[in-house]
C-alpha cells in the first residue's frame, strides 16, 4: 500500500464528508477509495471513520490522525514545490477557482494564451459566485473581487489589479425618470442591485479627494451581474456595474453614464492562495501572467467621447 497516496484519499474524504465526492475528485471508484480507507486503518490499527448508511463521522483517532495528515502531505507538497523552483518549470494540474461572471468574460479569455505560454500545465476551472475554501475543497488559487481590504485570514492575498465600477442607465431611463445631480437624489430612483458585490447596495461616489456614500434600494437583486445589467438594458433603472460587464452598450451608446464628473470606485481583484513557505511555480506563474495580462486588457477608464 501507498500509505502517502492512501493518507491524501483520507484527508479528502474527512474533508468532503463522502467517500463518492472524494472518489468522483480523485478520478477513482467509490470502492476504491473504501478499500484503501480500510488499509490506511489495518496499517495503524485505529478505526478512523465511523459509517453508516446516512453518515460519516471521525473518530477521536481519525480526527488526530487527519491533522498530522495534512501536516505531512503539506510538507511533501513544500517539498515538491522546492524542488520545481529549483527546475524552474512550472508543471501539473492548476486548479484555479473564480467567480462566473468575470470567470466568463476575463478569465476564460487569457487561458488559451496562457496555456501556450505554459504547455506542461493543465487547467481545471470552477466558475461560482461562493466564497470557496481553497484547502477543503483542494485549490490552488481563487481569483476574488473584494473591497481594498481583504478580511484576514489564513490565505496570502495579493492584489493583481482594480476593476473600476460604473453607475450607469440607458438614455430612455434618465429621459423619463431625469438624471440624478448628486448621490442623494439615488434614492429617488430604483437602483438595481447586484447583490455578491461588496459593494451591493451602498455606491461611493468621488470627486476631489472627497467621498460620498449612499445607500440605494431597487425592485430587482441579483447574485449575477449579468442579469443586472439586461434589466438595465431594459429601462428599468440605474446600476452599479464593473465597466468590463457593460463596454460594448457603452461603445454601441445603449447605457451612459450617470455622474460623469465623478471618480468611479474600484474595487480590488486578489490572486488568493493558501499560507505556504513554498509558493508552487504553477501558481506563481499563473498570477504573474495573469497580472500582466488584465494590465493589457481590462479597460480602466469610460470612453472619451
Amino acid at each position: 500500500m501507498d500509505v502517502l497516496s492512501a493518507m491524501n484519499i483520507y484527508v479528502r474524504v474527512v474533508d468532503l464528508k463522502s467517500f463518492s465526492l472524494a472518489a468522483e475528485e480523485m478520478g477513482i471508484s467509490s470502492s476504491s477509495v473504501s478499500k484503501q480507507i480500510s488499509h490506511l486503518e489495518q496499517h495503524i490499527g485505529a478505526r478512523l471513520l465511523q459509517r453508516t448508511t446516512r453518515r460519516l463521522s471521525v473518530t477521536e483517532v481519525g480526527a488526530a490522525y487527519y491533522e498530522k495528515c495534512q501536516k505531512i502531505i503539506s510538507q511533501v507538497e513544500e517539498a515538491e514545490n522546492l524542488v520545481s523552483q529549483l527546475q524552474g518549470q512550472p508543471r501539473g494540474v492548476l486548479r484555479i477557482y473564480c467567480n462566473m461572471t468575470f470567470g466568463q468574460m476575463q478569465l476564460a479569455k487569457a487561458i488559451p494564451a496562457f496555456m501556450e505560454s505554459y504547455p506542461d500545465i493543465q487547467v481545471d476551472i470552477t466558475l461560482d459566485d461562493r466564497a470557496p475554501d481553497l484547502v477543503r475543497d483542494g485549490f490552488d488559487l481563487a481569483i476574488r473581487i473584494a473591497d481594498p481590504q481583504l478580511p484576514d485570514s489564513s490565505l496570502i492575498a495579493r492584489e493583481i489589479s482594480k476593476v473600476p465600477m460604473f453607475i450607469c442607465a440607458t438614455p430612455e431611463y434618465l429621459e423619463a425618470n431625469g438624471t440624478p445631480e448628486c448621490a442623494e437624489d439615488l434614492k429617488k430612483h430604483n437602483c438595481l442591485v447586484f447583490v455578491h458585490a461588496s459593494n451591493a447596495n451602498q455606491w461611493s461616489l468621488e470627486r476631489e479627494g472627497r467621498r460620498c456614500t449612499v445607500q440605494v434600494d431597487g425592485d430587482v437583486k441579483a447574485n449575477n451581474s449579468l442579469v443586472v445589467r439586461e434589466t438595465v438594458l431594459a429601462n428599468r433603472g440605474i446600476a452599479n456595474l464593473a465597466y468590463f460587464v457593460i463596454a460594448r452598450f457603452v461603445e454601441s451608446g445603449d447605457l451612459v453614464r450617470v455622474f460623469p464628473q465623478y471618480e468611479p470606485e474600484k474595487l480590488s481583484i486578489f490572486a488568493v492562495y493558501p499560507d505556504r513557505k513554498y509558493i508552487s511555480p504553477k501558481v506563481s506563474a499563473f498570477i504573474e501572467f495573469f497580472q500582466a495580462w488584465l494590465e493589457q486588457n481590462l479597460q480602466q477608464q469610460w470612453p472619451q467621447d
